[in-house]
């Protein structure tokens, strides 16, 4: 095997395979005729076969193997995995093989939303009833967001005793400066872009 394979990571399709048929793979198999064959193919210690065999019931052990494949993320363990199935569970990998894989979800960025604004929307100067709109958008870290407009620290820290440390009129409070002292560039993209 080669060095790459053995730290590929998990393939989706596979960790699919074992997510889609969770129940059917605790109710069909027995870690035990498992653990064996993936610490002979040194994808598991007898640390981690011993944590395994530690739990109360067959069905446990059995998800704690499945858990571990899981967290592991290696293709090479999912691998052997299924080849040791062949062995005495033909009927498993059968099933795992015909397993119509549910497509992931195609991965959006948080901020994809703003590139479907048009440019036009983007340049246009924020009022300061935008200012409270806004305040309901922002979450941890708004701070630095704050200190990227141009805010100063100081500024920050007397706003929010000015207001008994309520954060969202601190920030609406703050993005009303922003707009007054920013007249010109007080734009969405600059926002979006803090």
């Amino acid at each position: 095997m080669s060095a790459s394979y053995s730290e590929s990571s998990l393939s989706y399709d596979s960790e699919s395979r074992i997510q889609q048929n969770w129940i059917f793979l605790l109710d069909e198999l027995d870690e035990a005729d498992i653990v064996d064959h993936l610490f002979e193919a040194r994808e598991i210690t007898r640390d981690q076969i011993d944590e395994i065999e530690s739990k109360p019931t067959k069905r446990k052990k059995t998800e704690a193997l499945l858990k571990f494949i899981l967290q592991k993320k290696k293709q090479k363990l999912y691998d052997v995995f299924v080849e040791t199935l062949k062995i005495d569970y033909i009927h498993v990998v059968d099933k795992l093989n015909a397993t119509k894989v549910i497509p992931a979800e195609p991965k959006v960025a948080p901020y994809d939303w703003f590139k479907d604004i048009p440019v036009s929307k983007k340049q246009l100067a924020l009022r300061e009833s935008d200012a409270s709109r806004f305040s309901n958008c922002f979450g941890s870290g708004w701070e630095a967001i704050m200190y990227s407009l141009g805010i100063k620290k100081t500024e920050l820290e007397l706003e929010l005793e000015n207001v008994g440390h309520r954060k969202k009129q601190t920030i609406t409070n703050l993005i009303i400066r922003w707009l007054n002292n920013f007249f010109y560039t007080n734009k969405l993209v600059i926002l979006y872009e803090s």
